[in-house]
Order: C-alpha cells, then sequence, then structure tokens
C-alpha cells in the first residue's frame, strides 16, 4: 500500500534492547522540527526549550518546555515550531516487546495489550501542572539522564520507568480529555492521509496534480483541499513543496551536487523558484545551508546561469 511509504523505515535499538533515545535535539530555525511519519514503535517526546506544536493524527498539541507528548503505535505524527525561539526537545522511542513478559500474565492482560490494541487512550499531552503528570515527566528526565550518562543499569531503569509511567498515565485514561485538540479524528481519515502523504512522499520528484492526489485520497478535489489543509496545516502544494526541500536539505548536507541539479531532482523545475521555496522554509538560501553542513565541498554560486 502506498502509505507503507510514509512509514519510518529506521530500526530503533535492537532485539535484545528495542530503544532508541534521541537526546537534545535542537531546530534553530525553520518551521518543522519533526517530519510527519509513522511507526509501529511508541514515543515519547519532551521539549525543554522553546514550544512546539504537534500533531498527533488529526490532532494539534501545543507543547512548552517542560512538558511532552506520548504517541501511540501507528499514529501519525509531526511538529512545528512555535514562536522564534529555538527549540530543543529529546525522544524516546521503543518497541511494545520491550514491555512484554516471558508469559501472558495480568499485567500483559489488564494493561500492556489494552495499550497495544488501542481498546484504551492514554493521555498524549503530558504537562507538571497534576501529580501524575509532574511524576511521569519525572520518570522520562530519569530516562534520557541515565542513557546520557552511559548508566550500566539503563536497560532496567528504562523498563521500570516505562512501566511506571505508564501505569500513572493508566489511572487517568478516562478522566483526561484530548486536551490542544481541534477536530476529533476518524481512523478513515487517518487512513486517507496516509496514502495521500505516502503517494507524495514516493512520487515528490514528479510533477504532482491535484486530481491524483484527491483520487489517491477517493475525494472531489475541493473535498480533498479542505480535509488536507485540515489535517496537515498545509495545502497540498506547500506541503509537497516542502517535502522537497527537506529533501534538497538531505543532498545539500551529504553531496555536492550542484544546486540546480538539486533542484531538478527533487521536483522543482525552475531554480529561482526553488530558491526562493528554500528560504521560506528554511529563512537561508541553499548555497548557505550547504555552508552551515559542510566546509570541503566545491559551492558555486546561486544563479540562474547554472540552468545553461
Amino acid at each position: 500500500m502506498e502509505r507503507e511509504r510514509l512509514r519510518e523505515d529506521r530500526i530503533h535499538g535492537n532485539a535484545m534492547y528495542p530503544v532508541s533515545v534521541y537526546p537534545d535535539i535542537q531546530q534553530l530555525n525553520g518551521d518543522s522540527i519533526l517530519d510527519c511519519h509513522w511507526h509501529d514503535e511508541m514515543e515519547f517526546t519532551m521539549v525543554t526549550q522553546g514550544s512546539a506544536v504537534f500533531q498527533i493524527d488529526m490532532n494539534r498539541i501545543e507543547v512548552k518546555a517542560g512538558e511532552a507528548i506520548f504517541v501511540h503505535r501507528g499514529e501519525i505524527h509531526a511538529g512545528n515550531l512555535r514562536g522564534t525561539e529555538p527549540c530543543i526537545f529529546s525522544s524516546i522511542v521503543f518497541h511494545s516487546d520491550l514491555l512484554g513478559s516471558h508469559s501472558f500474565d495480568a499485567v500483559q492482560e489488564k494493561f500492556i495489550a489494552p495499550i497495544i490494541r488501542k481498546n484504551v487512550r492514554l493521555p498524549s499531552h503530558i504537562t507538571p501542572d497534576e501529580a501524575w503528570g509532574a511524576e511521569v515527566l519525572e520518570y522520562l528526565e530519569r530516562i534520557f539522564a541515565d542513557h546520557a550518562a552511559g548508566a550500566v543499569t539503563c536497560e532496567m531503569t528504562t523498563k521500570a520507568y516505562l512501566y511506571l509511567m505508564f501505569a500513572r498515565m493508566f489511572e487517568h485514561r478516562m478522566q483526561l480529555p484530548f486536551k490542544g485538540s481541534v477536530h476529533g479524528g476518524s481512523p478513515d481519515k487517518v487512513e486517507r492521509l496516509k496514502s495521500v502523504l505516502g503517494y507524495i512522499h514516493k512520487r515528490y520528484p514528479e510533477p504532482l496534480k491535484l486530481k491524483e492526489l484527491a483520487e489517491e485520497a477517493n475525494m472531489s478535489e475541493g473535498h480533498f483541499c479542505r480535509f488536507f489543509k485540515q489535517m496537515v496545516q498545509k495545502s497540498p502544494v506547500d506541503y509537497i513543496n516542502y517535502y522537497r526541500v527537506q529533501q534538497a536539505c538531505l543532498q545539500l548536507e551529504n553531496t555536492d551536487h550542484k544546486i540546480v541539479d538539486i533542484a531538478m531532482d527533487v521536483g522543482f523545475e525552475h531554480l529561482s523558484y526553488f530558491i526562493t521555496t528554500f528560504k521560506k522554509h528554511k529563512h537561508t538560501t541553499p548555497s548557505h545551508y550547504r555552508k552551515m553542513f559542510t566546509h570541503n565541498l566545491t559551492l558555486e554560486p546561486e544563479s540562474l546561469s547554472q540552468l545553461t
């Protein structure tokens, strides 16, 4: 299915310890801090500086420093900067196998299995405003600290803290509304969004027509445009350009390809439009962006003469 293209291919941890911790990720400019994606693992992301707006399926949550989000397995999620202050955040991504036991016991039956099957919904926005939230955030900070310090027992303490976090969150599964929610979600709409985003991610170097995307979602063009803007907070054209810029960044960081060739590779037909769009999303030019990441490549000037 096309929506599989949106699924993250990265392997988090290993079979013995299916956990990856990503500490102190900094986003200094641009609007996106986390590209739209999904994976089979669960995730906690905690903001330590600045603020961001995270989208989980069809819901948007504003997260300030000292707060966190929880993402259930299989949920589409993305993040964008809020305001002009740089944002720093840390994440832990882990497979539900970590919470398993040798045999199917009462903990698995009463708590872990319903979470995995999504028969219950745990709070997605975690704040220190209430005691349970402050406790969960403290455990999350301990996980990040243990991994940063390379603690000998971090595998054990991480598993223990996650159990304690889920216990506190499970207690509040019914009482808490979905904070920050602006729209109620439905599985059908989420699956349609996954399909359309997967289609874009696979075919972004090609000319993409609105009609094609609408057909992928099985909607009229007008309905599709409203649906996409509601879900992604960008128009289809804005999102396609944004994704193309993201792919261009990867080439600017890792290759010495000419900027005009990169523009063509990611789907822009004109260099001038590529540069304008790049500046809109990254607040700098492609050449300057490249200089921030590479210092030993031969850089060419950004000019329309490169087209010839």
